[in-house]
């Protein structure tokens, strides 16, 4: 969680002076925050279920969640399939 959480104050600053508004600052360190929430449960949570404590509620939620960051990850670049898809068009009608 720790190394995924916000920054020490220093760098928040700095977010804040390149985002030039507080609500992007704040938008930004929420972000952060949740976002390793997400990933320390995730861990925590597999982690547990591989010890031997059983397959829970929270081991099958954290499942989801690395499925879709896996998704989220490996999916296929959707402008270059709109770049695909009309080139095909373009060919098929010339």
């Amino acid at each position: 969680f720790n190394l995924l959480c916000a920054p020490c104050f220093a760098a928040i600053g700095a977010i804040h002076r390149e985002m030039a508004s507080p609500r992007w600052t704040v938008i930004a360190i929420a972000y952060q925050c949740v976002f390793a929430y997400i990933v320390a449960f995730c861990f925590y949570q597999i982690a547990v279920c591989i010890a031997g404590a059983g397959f829970g509620v929270g081991t099958a939620i954290a499942i989801v969640f690395v499925l879709a960051f896996l998704f989220l990850l490996f999916r296929p670049d959707p402008a270059k399939r709109r770049k695909r898809l009309q080139a095909a068009e373009a060919s098929a009608g010339a």
